[in-house]
This record gives C-alpha cells, sequence and structure tokens, in this order.
C-alpha cells in the first residue's frame, strides 16, 4: 500500500512537490515517480470550435424569449444553453451549446408564433445513453447547472447531430522526475492500454496532498532533467481535462 509519507523526502536541495500513482491490479495505488515542478498544471479547458446551429419551431420561453420580443438586439449573448433531448416524458440525451449568441430569427413557416433562430455557438455533447428518439422533443435551459431557468422548446436544432472531432489534448510536462520501476518500463517500451491513465498528487510545503488531478501516461518524450542528477523530465501527450485554471493558482501557492 501507498505510504504518501514514505514518498515526499528525497535528498536533494529542492523538495517533492508531486507524486505520481497508478492503482494496481490489487486496488492498491503504486508509486510511479516523483516530481519537483510540473509545467502545463494549470490550463483552461479548450473551447469547442464555433458552429452556425438552427432551432426550428422553437416556441420562446425565459431569456431567449426576451431576445426574440426586442427585433434590434440581435447579436445578442445568451451564455451557456443546454439543450436536453426528450423521449416521452424524460431527456435522454444533453448537449451544451457553448457561449451561445442569437444571429437572426424569424417567424416559422408553419406557425407564425414560434420562430427559426440561427444562433452560434461552440457545441459539446454530454452523456448520451440513447439513440436519438423518433420523435424527439428539444427542451432549452439558460445555464448548465440545477438552478438553470427554463429557456422555451423547439421541434429540431439543424446541425447539432454530426460528427465531431474530439479536442487536441493539451501536453504536460513532469520536470524533476525521479521514476520508479513502472514509469522507468513505461520509457524503455511506450504503449497504451485501457490502464495509461494515473493520478497526480499535488502536495503542500509540509508534505500532505492537498488536490489530485487525472493525467495520461502515454509518454511524447523524456530527457535529462534541466535540474540535473539522475532526474529525468518527461512529456506526456495529455495532461487531462480536470486541471485546475491559472486563476487559482495564486490560492494553491499560497
Amino acid at each position: 500500500m501507498l505510504r504518501i509519507a514514505d514518498d515526499t523526502g528525497w535528498d536533494r536541495g529542492f523538495p517533492v512537490k508531486y507524486l505520481l500513482v497508478q492503482e494496481g491490479e490489487d486496488g492498491g495505488e503504486q508509486l510511479w515517480g516523483r516530481c519537483a515542478g510540473i509545467e502545463g498544471l494549470f490550463v483552461d479547458p479548450v473551447p469547442p470550435p464555433r458552429e452556425v446551429l438552427t432551432l426550428r419551431g422553437y416556441r420562446p420561453g425565459g431569456l431567449l424569449g426576451d431576445v426574440l420580443a426586442d427585433p434590434e438586439s440581435s447579436p445578442r449573448s445568451l451564455g451557456d444553453v443546454c439543450v436536453e433531448v426528450w423521449d416521452g416524458e424524460a431527456p435522454v440525451q444533453w448537449w451544451t451549446l457553448v457561449d451561445a449568441v442569437v444571429v437572426a430569427h424569424r417567424p416559422h413557416p408553419a406557425d407564425p408564433e414560434r420562430y427559426d433562430v440561427v444562433l452560434g455557438a461552440g457545441v459539446r455533447s454530454e452523456e448520451s445513453f440513447f439513440e436519438l428518439p423518433a420523435a424527439p422533443r428539444f427542451e432549452l435551459f439558460a445555464g448548465t447547472t440545477a438552478a438553470a431557468s427554463g429557456a422555451g422548446r423547439c421541434s429540431a436544432v439543424d446541425g447539432l447531430f454530426r460528427d465531431r472531432a474530439d479536442p487536441a489534448p493539451v501536453p504536460m510536462e513532469l520536470i524533476g522526475c525521479e521514476p520508479t520501476e513502472p514509469l522507468l518500463a513505461a520509457l524503455r517500451r511506450p504503449r497504451r492500454s485501457e490502464r495509461d491513465w494515473a493520478r497526480l498528487l499535488v502536495l503542500d510545503r509540509h508534505g500532505a496532498v492537498m488536490a489530485s488531478c487525472c493525467v495520461g501516461l502515454a509518454i511524447t518524450g523524456a530527457r535529462p532533467s534541466v535540474l540535473g542528477g539522475a532526474l529525468v523530465d518527461i512529456t506526456l501527450t495529455d495532461g487531462g481535462d480536470d486541471r485546475p485554471s491559472p486563476a487559482v493558482r495564486p490560492i494553491w501557492v499560497r
């Protein structure tokens, strides 16, 4: 079993600030390496590319209804808009229109009380568990939290259902890393598997774990460390999606 206190000290002129650990097949955690520094720990998520979508047969409600009531208001930012795809009495798919903006709108041809609304937005697919229903209903919400308010509904969203490339991973640099045998083996024989993920434990000035994040173990390169000795600097291809924002860096420092 991993004992944090046993792995936070080494005989060097700078402290251990990070531990790289992976869960073993027996459920226990195994140390992969100790590191003096990390470059790329604080990263804002890469926003999805902008797209143009059309809400067909939109029945106004909430924030978006307020926008349509003022013909001079376009373009206007709506913030993030959640789109729920309903099958009967329950939602089965969730999408987020990131930083949605109303570009244009006009009355729906079949019903003058409804609209066709053109939006510009980034599109992010949340977890979806079912195929598109035969007769879907689209419910819109202003915001993506449990407190999000209703923003109307529509009969279709043109441009929503299409293939999108996954965003390119953002790498991370392990600086001054002392690898253990599992990481040395990965350096000798790079490979990928469903188990090639680990936790990066962030230590405070007393050697206690104050945070952790999930990182990929695919290695782009390794070289003798800029900190010298037998340490190495390792580039991870994917530093993971749950890294803290640069805005919180001063708090972590304190």
